[in-house]
């Protein structure tokens, strides 16, 4: 096999394994940790909550590692923490415990995510690498179909869900032993011309920050990012609430990431028919819509709906907002831009505890759900109204030198 190729396989395969395991089953092994220790909703949600912080914290963390000791050693690097995280998560004794747990994988996500290996990618497949970049994006999606039901079979065995962290740190090692043998760097040349860093002090990126296109597509991503983690987070407790059971809420969300998978697939053919801006809109709505269903999900139709409309809603906002700030922004700005949003998407973070304390309140989630879903529309409006015209608003694009200082020989 080429080299390329096993790139795109390692980078792709820690990515659905990242996924499955640091958000997407999270919620449904936190429900069974919190009923054998007694911990309230809001307790368990701060676990979210302290996830999505340390991931947004060190989301950037990326950047100057791929300078330093090149992407494939911080994925590296990201797995071995991955794994430490799943170590912490199965000796869990109290919610302490839990919360390192849950840190840990918030940074091991952000080495072993987008950031560097978008870099690869761009860097080995060149030309090809938009799609290419689709493609790793749609396969990392399964994560969000598998995660769920798996970690719903591993709790029902005798082994709880002290089994089901030992399996992921077993997964764990072994996949970054397979990303230390197979990751290379890309080639010097084609590395420069693609490398996504953008060093901040550059009054460039400053510009761009402030430029009214990049703060309604960061609104957009944040919200989403917040219904996303939320939903993972509330949805077992929110369907035990409703009388519904554990087993129906692991395998609703894993087909919720089914769904999101097929999504992502079609979403990213549809990108070169459609102008991505007006694919966002329609995702922002098919979020809300999703996020009112659940709210107030008192029969199976309504529950199915969700999955659709949520499911398409967030795949298609995800590679929406990827592909309008690379085309606002430029590759090396674009991927620079991704970056901060997911730092500044620390905001997520508040969404579960958030959602716990008014559950503790008030006896459900609906109003938190709901809450979420109506913020939605406004910003859907705002992305509709976007001018469609590159908006740096420095008097030049960011040019080759720019990202000289992050290049990887």
């Amino acid at each position: 096999m080429r080299r390329e190729w096993l790139v795109l396989v390692a980078t792709s395969a820690i990515m659905v394994f990242a996924s499955a395991t640091v958000f997407s089953s999270l919620g449904v092994v936190l429900f069974a940790m919190a009923r054998e220790f007694h911990w309230s909703d809001a307790a368990a949600g701060g676990a979210f909550t302290v996830l999505v912080l340390t991931c947004c914290v060190s989301h950037l963390a990326p950047v100057p590692l791929i300078a330093r000791i090149g992407a494939r050693w911080t994925i590296v690097c990201g797995g071995a923490i991955l794994s430490l995280a799943f170590l912490v998560a199965a000796a869990t004794s109290g919610l302490l415990t839990c919360y390192v747990a849950a840190g840990l994988l918030g940074i091991g996500f952000s080495l072993v995510a987008n950031t560097p290996a978008i870099y690869l990618i761009a860097g080995w497949f060149a030309d090809r690498a938009p799609r290419m970049i689709g493609v790793y994006m749609m396969i990392g999606t399964l994560g969000g179909a598998i995660g769920p039901p798996v970690a719903q079979g591993l709790i029902a065995t005798d082994g709880g869900w002290r089994l089901y962290w030992a399996a992921m740190l077993a997964t764990g090692l072994a996949l970054s032993i397979v990303c230390a043998l197979f990751i290379r760097e890309p080639p010097a040349a084609t590395a420069a011309g693609v490398n996504p860093g953008l060093a901040p002090k550059d009054w460039a990126y400053w510009d761009m920050l402030r430029s009214p296109r990049f703060i309604v597509i960061a609104i957009a991503m944040v919200l989403t990012q917040t219904c996303m983690i939320t939903v993972s987070s509330v949805t077992p407790s929110h369907f035990a609430h409703l009388g519904w059971s554990a087993g129906f809420a692991g395998g609703i969300l894993g087909l919720q990431g089914l769904v999101g998978t097929a999504a992502t697939g079609v979403s990213g053919w549809l990108s070169e028919k459609f102008e991505p801006r007006l694919m966002l809109v329609a995702a922002l709505i098919a979020e809300a819509v999703g996020m009112l269903l659940l709210g107030w999900a008192g029969s199976v139709w309504q529950v199915y709906a969700f999955v659709i409309a949520f499911g398409v809603g967030w795949a298609v906002s995800c590679l929406a907002v990827t592909v309008l700030l690379v085309e606002s922004f430029g590759n090396r700005a674009g991927t620079a831009a991704l970056a901060t949003i997911f730092t500044f998407a620390g905001a997520a973070a508040l969404g579960p505890s958030a959602a716990g304390m008014i559950a503790d309140a008030t006896g459900s989630f609906s109003l938190a759900l709901d809450g979420l879903g109506l913020m939605l529309p406004p910003i859907a409006c705002a992305a509709f109204f976007m001018k469609m015209r590159f908006m740096n608003a420095g008097s030049r694009a960011p040019g080759p030198e720019i990202a000289a200082g992050y290049r990887v020989e």
